[in-house]
């Protein structure tokens, strides 16, 4: 006689059985993509008092500091991101090599950064950012040590253990808030930037060492975690992620810049304020986006469930999200002033309104990666990214800020027309095979451009 399973017996995926059906239980995409964006909208929260607090410096040197952080914080991001992303994908199958993977990481990173921090502080003849020689060649350290600070960050996610990133990214915050209330008091020079790096300096010299010789020598493959490729495949993957990451940052890194350049390092404020504010909400759909990547590299097996539910979780930010913009634009500007209310309301609303196609678009980015579709996902970025610079280039004079907003506004709406079809094949094939995984778990051997993989066409 068959035995019928009781209402509570598990089912794959994280389900379980109740009354005949199949009822969803959250799971590791949900639980660290709920950690993840509990650090985002912590780290927003914290921001927005940040740089109310900086605020009592004169708006000339809020500018200037918002330029010089942004700058420091996208070349972080230009020097981590690819290896970060390898971390998130391919830790779980690394075991006991996953310290000489990480120690790895690091070196390359650091190296990155330091040349970018370097030929940017070099060759940028504009005084308006660095006062003196020595702001000039503080500048490369500070970029080394917020890529360093990032990258320990997508370790964590990578072990599965992004439970921990809100704890630091907390203490992080606190420290810097406190640190920027003691020198905006005495109006210290570079108060702002010292505020921002030193708990991120603390942060590196504390948990870093805790990674390399306590928690990753006990590390042991997991099973249907993708294996690990071959030198040759890893080498190639990085490069397509590094390039992918390079031009990620390109409109965050470039926006400053051209703002400053074109309207002065007051109109950078009133642009800097409305970025970080759309950009938590930007912020949040990458957690997701980061959560499933690295379950679905752990599970393979799983892969078209995650998909689903990363959808789910993306569109219950995106109707979230974007309301609340478009209407408490002028409220949450105004805590920072009238005059950042009045001039940048329409920046925040353009950026809100860009959310639903952002949700597609980065959608077909995230799956695009899973299925190591490194092509793909380098020639979207790259389009996106010139699409924005260009057009910013030509509507900034006339339209002050709004211009950002107009060139971001386009720039994504073209990247969700050319990913809407292809998401929606990989949908419809992902539910004609079920619960087939998607990605073969044998090693990467092929190089990029040419990674074998089945689902977006």
């Amino acid at each position: 006689m068959a035995v019928r399973p009781r209402s509570d017996e598990p089912l794959p995926g994280g389900q379980h059985r109740r009354r005949g059906r199949r009822i969803p239980l959250p799971g590791g995409l949900e639980l660290n993509a709920v950690a993840l964006m509990a650090t985002s909208g912590m780290t927003a929260l914290f921001g927005l008092v940040f740089w109310g607090v900086a605020a009592r410096y004169p708006a000339e040197e809020v500018g200037r500091a918002s330029a010089l952080i942004n700058t420091a914080m996208m070349m972080s991001v230009v020097a981590s991101l690819g290896t970060g992303l390898l971390f998130t994908r391919f830790l779980g199958s690394a075991g006991r090599r996953s310290r000489r993977m990480v120690l790895a990481g690091y070196g390359v990173t650091a190296l990155i950064a330091a040349v970018l921090g370097s030929g940017f502080a070099l060759f940028f003849a504009d005084d308006t950012l660095f006062g003196s020689g020595a702001e000039r060649s503080a500048f490369p350290l500070l970029v080394v040590v917020l890529a360093l600070f990032a990258l320990q960050d997508w370790a964590l996610i990578g072990l599965q253990a992004a439970r921990w990133v809100p704890i630091e990214q907390f203490l992080f915050s606190g420290v810097k808030l406190g640190l920027v209330a003691m020198f905006a008091v005495t109006a210290m020079r570079n108060g702002i930037v010292l505020a921002w790096a030193t708990p991120a300096a603390l942060a590196v010299l504390v948990i870093t060492p805790t990674l390399l010789l306590r928690v990753l020598p006990r590390r042991s493959s997991k099973e249907g975690a993708v294996a690990l490729p071959s030198r040759r495949a890893l080498g190639a993957l990085f490069l397509g992620e590094y390039a992918t990451g390079a031009t990620s940052v390109i409109v965050p890194l470039c926006m400053p810049l051209i703002v400053v350049s074109l309207l002065g390092t007051e109109a950078n404020a009133y642009y800097a304020l409305p970025w970080l504010i759309s950009e938590a909400v930007t912020v949040l759909l990458w957690n997701i986006a980061s959560s499933y990547i690295t379950e679905a590299s752990n599970d393979v097996r799983q892969g078209p469930a995650l998909m689903r539910r990363a959808w789910r979780l993306s569109w219950l930010i995106g109707f979230t999200g974007t309301p609340f913009l478009l209407i408490g634009a002028p409220w949450l500007l105004s805590l920072l002033g009238d005059t950042y209310a009045e001039e940048g309301t329409s920046l925040l609303r353009l950026m809100a309104a860009a959310l639903p196609f952002t949700i597609v678009h980065g959608m077909y980015i995230s799956v695009s990666r899973v299925k190591q579709q490194m092509g793909r996902v380098v020639v979207l970025q790259t389009l996106s990214a010139v699409i924005v610079v260009v057009l910013a280039l030509v509507l900034v004079r006339p339209l002050g800020v709004d211009g950002v907003g107009v060139a971001y506004l386009c720039a994504e709406v073209v990247g969700c027309a050319i990913a809407a079809v292809p998401l929606i094949r990989a949908f419809r094939a992902d539910a004609d095979h079920g619960a087939q995984p998607e990605l073969e778990s044998e090693p990467v051997t092929e190089p990029l451009g040419r990674v074998r993989a089945e689902g977006i066409t």
